[in-house]
Parts: structure tokens; C-alpha cells; sequence
């Protein structure tokens, strides 16, 4: 997947890697595309649900990783979180112009799920997903927990993610990814020119 794009005046790209002994992990971002994934992890599900992340947040992603998934998911979930949000981080810059704030509330079937976020660089999780437990597959998906914290601290997110209602662990995953990609999205359209805090920076 290429990142090119024709110039603007903000270009809002960045290429992160992270590797040490357990994981190997190389991310580029484009956060003015549309959408697009090109994810190569060996964890099925973990791709799709990043997957569904990027869909709906509108960056354009390349995220390739392996790890150490013969002792546990976990620690190739969570670089991935780390990575990707520090490649968030090093393309928003001085996060001049952007929202901020960003919210959004997603269905899937019988789940719904809620997602209010603040790209404040101030890292915070509020993870409410008490039904979030128990496996697809040979996935764990309790380790999702994980990447989304990694995300909001490398990243600078103060995030709250709950769950309204919900009984699959599938449909619940996913919509909380799809509200997650949603909030995002809003979060970082660039709506003016100055940093948007009272502080004067972020």
C-alpha cells in the first residue's frame, strides 16, 4: 500500500517499528485516507478487528507483525497497540487544527457499545467490557483490553469504552472497534489551525 498522497499543507503521515525479543512490528499510517488496511498479523480475529478499526476511522494503515503467539497473544497485541499509537502520535504532530474530541456509539445485532475520547496526550483507559471474556477460536479476547491500552498510552488518548449491551463475544468485540474507529475518526479531522486547548499546546 502506497502513502503517497498529492500535497497539502498538512501531510499527516508517519512510519513507527517496534521490535525486541518477544515482537516484531513495523506500522505507516496516512491519517487523511480512507480507510484502507493492509494488516498482517497471525491472529485472525485480532486482524479483524483491526480491520474494522481502521474502516471506520478513516486512516489509511499498514500494519505487519509477529511475535511470540506460541507462549500467549498477549504480547504481540499489545505492541501492536504501542506501535500504532505511536505512529499516531509522531503524525499529528503538535495536533494543530485537529478536534480533539470525539464520540460515537456502535451496533452490532444485540450489542451496543459506547466510545468517548479526547486526544488530549493525555493517556487514559476507562474500559467498562465486563462481558468481554472467554475465547473465539484460540483467541483470548480479554487480550484486546491490552491493545487498546497500549493505543491511549502511546498514542495520548484519554478513552472511554463501554458496554450499553451485549451477549456475543463477537458482536461485542467488534462493535467496540467499530465505535473506537468511529470516535477516532471525528477526533482527528482537522477543523482549524490552532492547538485546541486553552494551554495554548497538548
Amino acid at each position: 500500500m502506497s502513502l503517497s498522497r498529492p500535497f497539502t499543507p498538512s501531510r499527516r503521515i508517519a512510519s513507527e517499528e517496534r521490535v525486541t525479543k518477544e515482537t516484531r512490528i513495523q506500522v505507516d499510517v496516512d491519517l487523511d485516507g480512507h480507510g484502507s488496511a493492509d494488516i498482517d498479523v497471525p491472529l485472525p480475529f485480532f486482524r479483524h478487528m483491526l480491520e474494522s478499526f481502521v474502516k471506520y476511522s478513516g486512516m489509511d494503515v499498514r500494519l505487519h507483525g509477529s511475535g511470540d503467539i506460541e507462549v500467549d497473544a498477549h504480547h504481540l497485541v499489545e505492541d501492536c497497540g504501542l506501535a500504532l499509537g505511536a505512529a499516531i502520535s509522531r503524525a499529528l504532530g503538535d495536533r494543530a487544527g485537529i478536534r480533539r474530541f470525539g464520540h460515537a456509539y456502535a451496533p452490532l445485532d444485540e450489542s451496543l457499545v459506547r466510545c468517548v475520547l479526547d486526544y488530549s496526550n493525555r493517556p487514559h483507559l476507562t474500559w467498562e467490557m465486563s462481558a468481554l471474556k472467554g475465547r473465539i477460536n484460540d483467541f483470548d479476547v480479554t487480550v484486546l483490553h491490552e491493545f487498546v491500552r497500549a493505543l491511549a498510552q502511546s498514542a495520548g488518548i484519554s478513552l472511554h469504552v463501554d458496554l450499553v449491551r451485549g451477549a456475543n463475544l463477537h458482536h461485542v468485540a467488534e462493535a467496540a472497534f467499530k465505535a473506537l474507529g468511529l470516535a477516532t475518526r471525528d477526533a482527528l479531522m482537522v477543523v482549524g489551525r490552532g492547538v485546541p486547548s486553552t494551554k495554548g499546546v497538548l
